[in-house]
């Protein structure tokens, strides 16, 4: 080897080697993010099961739902550890609810209040017979719900970088070229002492701490909530499921959807 390439392994490995490390810690989140999703669709399928059964009930759904992503939050190989997942799960997502991001919410798009007074008029309006055979009456009973999974994200670096993008894209991140003084991007970490823009993941998170994300439900995703989240390290990406199920019992007003 000649004398002026002595230390180019180094040099190239120097540059390489962290670009490879970063690609596989998005790669491994991005692939736990996909398994959430699949969990999201079991766990939807499980609370509409559970639904048919007992009139809707939102409460039974919704621990049906957390039963069903119960063994992405920790160990369930016997019960000692089983009774101790659960038990963190349903705090944590008494925690979270007070923040407005609770783990599991389970939404009933259907059936819908107005039907019941069309259809359950013989029960007072209270209830509609899940076995009438009108053809209208059919639609009436099946239950339509929609299940979101607060996903946690524990892969370093990689959580705070996919969940940051995530928000970017529900946070107006898109108009900041009408900022004052906006002369491009700076994404060097640490930055440069002469930055040539704002800081694009501070920036970004400062921007999702007033703004919500429109999934379908009436209150939405609460990204200041997922903001305050993060400056504790706990990184968290919601992903969503949708099930319909024929009723097999007779839905009750009082938990259909308004």
């Amino acid at each position: 080897m000649r004398r002026g390439e002595s230390g180019q392994a180094i040099v190239e490995a120097a540059f390489v080697l962290p670009a490879m490390i970063f690609l596989i810690l998005c790669a491994i989140q991005l692939a736990q993010i996909q398994q959430a999703r699949l969990l999201a669709e079991y766990a939807a399928f499980n609370a509409a099961r559970a639904g048919i059964v007992h009139s809707g009930d939102p409460d039974v759904m919704h621990d049906a739902a957390l039963l069903s992503v119960l063994p992405s939050t920790g160990r369930t190989d016997d019960f000692t550890n089983l009774g101790e997942t659960l038990v963190k799960l349903k705090l944590r997502d008494k925690i979270l609810s007070t923040f407005g991001a609770p783990v599991v919410r389970v939404f009933v798009h259907g059936p819908k209040r107005a039907d019941f007074a069309k259809y359950g008029a013989h029960l007072n309006g209270r209830e509609i017979d899940f076995d009438d055979v009108r053809p209208a009456a059919t639609e009436a009973t099946l239950l339509e719900i929609q299940v979101r999974y607060l996903y946690e994200m524990r892969v370093p670096f990689a959580n705070k970088l996919i969940q940051t993008i995530w928000m970017a894209t529900h946070t107006g991140a898109g108009s900041l070229r009408a900022l004052d003084g906006w002369t491009g991007w700076d994404l060097t970490s640490p930055r440069a002492l002469v930055p040539t823009g704002p800081d694009a993941v501070s920036l970004t998170r400062d921007l999702a701490v007033a703004a919500k994300f429109d999934d379908g439900t009436p209150e939405g995703v609460n990204l200041g909530s997922l903001v305050l989240l993060g400056s504790q390290g706990r990184y968290y990406f919601p992903v969503q499921a949708f099930y319909t199920m024929r009723m097999q019992s007779n839905p009750f007003v009082k938990w259909a959807h308004p």
